[in-house]
């Protein structure tokens, strides 16, 4: 479901992308992605390329690699034994519908431009669909990745096939050069956390998601082995003071009632699972986003959690607990009857 994305011949040396692949590993990353046309790569990419390919074929990782047309080798595509190869520029429909039959690796289109017109030539012409992926673009400048509603247009297309999609999140930890400005695929998620982008983009029906850039911190390795894809998590931030029993409520799993307020994400289990009194604290305005618990002074809906969509006003029966504005591009896909649970330091 996730992966990592490794450079040869670029910032990282050849020891630190070694280590960065038994890292990922150790995660539970099982995809790497790979370019062979970027060209900025130093003398030594073929070199570092031929040691990491091997060492992610022994780790039992799967590659896809970014390959163009003057860097096709069939030869050495058989060598590496990739997973996938996605063609960036340079072949032939007709060509590519040969490759389906002809290789045991899948054949992964551009998924940000691929049209219903272009797969429909490719089935005319014998393709293999059952080998044939889309995979979204990242985009390194600043204010040109793609739209949202773009890819949900693309996304539903391909799914119509049968075809399995990927795209790239960004990592805040090293990005990668020249442009040093992220590698996502939406431009809505270029500042944004990545396990908060992949969830969305689980979400937007893409079944493999790539952190684009040089190399992800162990933190953000860590958190993508988190994501469940029933289980919405929402990083947040806690108040100062909380009970043991507010933050007992906040390591649980919930599913927002099927019958939630206009205003609020309402948890079902809450209330029923409240293991002791709940004193009020922190009575405050409560912003968009803040996650709140009734207490005692609520009577029967004491341990009553919610997470707001709208601005409301102070109530003395409501402690606010944390807040989860960096999760709300997720909050506000939060749908009735869906889980969801809460990531934040505990002690």
């Amino acid at each position: 479901m996730f992966g990592i994305s490794i450079y040869a011949g670029m910032e990282q040396s050849l020891e630190e992308n070694l280590a960065y692949l038994h890292e990922a590993k150790e995660c539970g990353i099982t995809h790497i992605f790979t370019s062979f046309h970027i060209p900025e790569v130093k003398q030594s990419f073929k070199r570092e390329s031929d040691i990491l390919l091997r060492e992610a074929k022994n780790l039992g990782m799967k590659v896809m690699a970014d390959i163009s047309k003057g860097y096709f080798n069939e030869e050495e595509i058989q060598k590496y034994e990739f997973e996938s190869l996605r063609l960036d520029f340079g072949f032939e429909l007709s060509e590519i519908a040969d490759m389906t039959r002809k290789y045991d690796h899948h054949i992964v289109f551009n998924a940000s431009t691929l049209t219903r017109s272009q797969i429909e030539e490719l089935i005319s012409y014998g393709a293999d669909l059952s080998k044939v992926d889309a995979c979204h673009n990242f985009y390194p400048r600043e204010d040109t990745g793609i739209s949202e509603e773009l890819m949900i247009e693309r996304n539903e297309v391909m799914k119509e096939y049968g075809l399995r999609t990927m795209a790239f999140v960004p990592s805040h930890h090293k990005t990668r050069g020249p442009i040093h400005c992220g590698l996502p695929t939406l431009e809505k998620h270029r500042n944004i956390d990545s396990m908060i982008a992949a969830q969305h983009l689980i979400r937007r029906q893409n079944d493999v998601i790539f952190i684009g850039d040089t190399r992800a911190s162990k933190r953000e390795l860590i958190c993508l082995g988190k994501i469940q894809k029933d289980i919405m998590l929402l990083p947040i931030e806690l108040q100062k003071g909380i009970s043991e029993v507010e933050r007992n409520l906040l390591r649980q799993i919930h599913t927002n009632r099927t019958d939630p307020g206009e205003y609020v994400i309402r948890s079902q289990e809450a209330r029923l699972i409240k293991n002791g009194k709940i004193s009020p604290n922190n009575q405050q305005e409560r912003n968009k986003y803040s996650v709140t618990i009734d207490n005692e002074l609520y009577a029967r809906y004491e341990g009553e959690l919610q997470i707001l969509r709208k601005a409301l006003k102070k109530d003395e029966r409501v402690n606010v607990v944390a807040d989860a504005q960096e999760a709300k591009i997720l909050i506000d896909m939060i749908q009735p009857g869906e889980k969801f649970a809460f990531d934040f330091e505990d002690k």
